[in-house]
């Protein structure tokens, strides 16, 4: 069967691939922003809120899981919510309810019309943060709450809202203010303080910045060692389009236009082989892996219309170079949990033979050491563990309020990785600061 087979499905990748026949794109997206996933294999919004309203490494814990924070320790009438430490305001997490209406739905609905970001809103590698932003389903400046982050996926694509916190307190470990919960889908922000007494530098970086849960290998943007990590790359994007001309199945749009498992992988080697290739510090860790293989499951377990459970040639690219629903896009009819995600990152994961690692220095691709037991059970497992030695070690240090988050986002993270067998034991964070 030949590749984009069809005067239609040629009429829409020439749309895609040459930049005259369309509006400019809005600037930044990847795709990033992984949600947490469990290992199939393994086991059987300006708008202000979300639509609803809303330096030193110490050594890797050895922590067991009863010893371990609860995701729910946050409960919603406990205590005081409101704290100040050094000058700055803190505000205690909560878990946000599952949406009521979680059902399918056409989106955006006509609260959340597309509004192009301004110069001083902030977008980032991720295009389904970047979407959620435009739209309004998150605050439209870029700089969200927790509680917002979490709400606007519910809202957005139907995550089920344990597979949205995941993510979310992803990124509040890695790159947020845990205290003030507050976080930029983008870069640095004035709207985002530093911890209570630097802690971790004097900047928050947001997820943009790379090194502890964004990385290399992205769909859509250069590493960040090769230059600008956060903005919408057409040619590196072309290459996943590519891959759907050879391996994707036939649809409305024409042939070899709908994504499937194998169009997955093909993307996954291809990006890895280029980036090894260009990037003399390149890197793969299992939190990357983990990360990137996860992130592509989100074509089809997330991106894909809820009326025909497809991802089509036109969703990609509505999602990624225009950072915007498609037309006449539905959410899935139920909520998708990470399980769902993890059945299609399992498949990807055990067709691409490649382990976590980084290039040497002749920028030659070695292996990482295997982590300990039981670390080693899994790739999410081992993910986990490396997630918790690349996050600040001095979370662990914190009182209060600022404790209280800091436990209730690591509890989240260790909840989804116990659902891999083996996963058995806490990694409270281990790595070094203001990095």
């Amino acid at each position: 069967m030949r590749p984009f087979g069809s005067a239609k499905a040629l009429a829409v990748l020439l749309s895609i691939l040459l930049p005259a026949a369309r509006p400019a794109a809005i600037p930044s997206f990847h795709r990033r922003s992984m949600p947490v996933i469990v290992d199939e294999r393994s086991s059987a919004r300006g708008s202000s809120s979300s639509s609803s309203s809303s330096s030193s490494r110490t050594s890797s814990a050895s922590a067991s899981a009863s010893a371990s924070p609860s995701a729910n320790s946050n409960p919603k009438s406990s205590g005081p919510t409101t704290e100040v430490q050094g000058g700055l305001t803190g505000v205690l997490m909560t878990l946000p309810d599952q949406i009521e209406d979680a059902g399918l739905k056409r989106i955006p609905d006509d609260q959340h019309p597309f509004i192009a970001p301004g110069p001083d809103d902030q977008r980032g590698p991720c295009p389904a943060m970047n979407v959620l932003a435009n739209h309004g389903y998150i605050p439209r400046n870029g700089i969200a709450t927790f509680e917002e982050l979490t709400t606007g996926m519910m809202e957005g694509f139907n995550m089920e809202v344990h597979f949205a916190a995941g993510l979310s307190a992803l990124n509040f470990v890695s790159r947020g203010n845990a205290f003030a919960n507050k976080i930029s889908i983008g870069g640095e922000s004035i709207l985002v303080p530093p911890l209570p007494g630097n802690i971790d530098g004097n900047v928050t970086g947001g997820i943009a910045k790379t090194g502890r849960f964004e990385g290399d290998a992205s769909m859509s943007r250069i590493d960040a060692n090769l230059g600008d990590n956060k903005n919408f790359v057409q040619s590196k994007f072309n290459l996943n389009l590519l891959q759907l001309g050879k391996f994707g199945d036939d649809g409305p749009d024409g042939n070899n236009t709908v994504v499937n498992v194998k169009t997955l992988v093909a993307m996954e080697k291809t990006l890895f082989e280029l980036d090894q290739k260009q990037n003399p510090k390149f890197e793969f860790p299992a939190r990357r892996m983990f990360a990137a293989y996860g992130q592509t499951a989100f074509l089809m377990a997330v991106f894909a219309n809820g009326t025909t459970n497809a991802t089509t040639l036109p969703i990609l690219d509505a999602f990624f170079r225009n950072e915007t629903f498609p037309e006449n896009w539905f959410r899935a009819a139920v909520p998708i949990t990470g399980g769902t995600n993890a059945k299609i990152s399992s498949q990807i994961a055990a067709a691409i033979p490649t382990k976590p690692g980084r290039n040497n220095e002749k920028g030659e691709y070695v292996e990482d050491p295997e982590p300990p037991a039981p670390f080693n059970s899994s790739l999410p497992c081992a993910g986990y563990l490396d997630q918790a030695k690349s996050t600040p070690a001095v979370l662990q240090n914190t009182t209060g309020i600022f404790k209280k988050n800091v436990d209730f986002l690591t509890g989240i993270l260790f909840a989804a990785a116990k659902v891999n067998p083996g996963c058995t034991q806490f990694a409270p964070p281990s790595g070094p600061a203001n990095v």
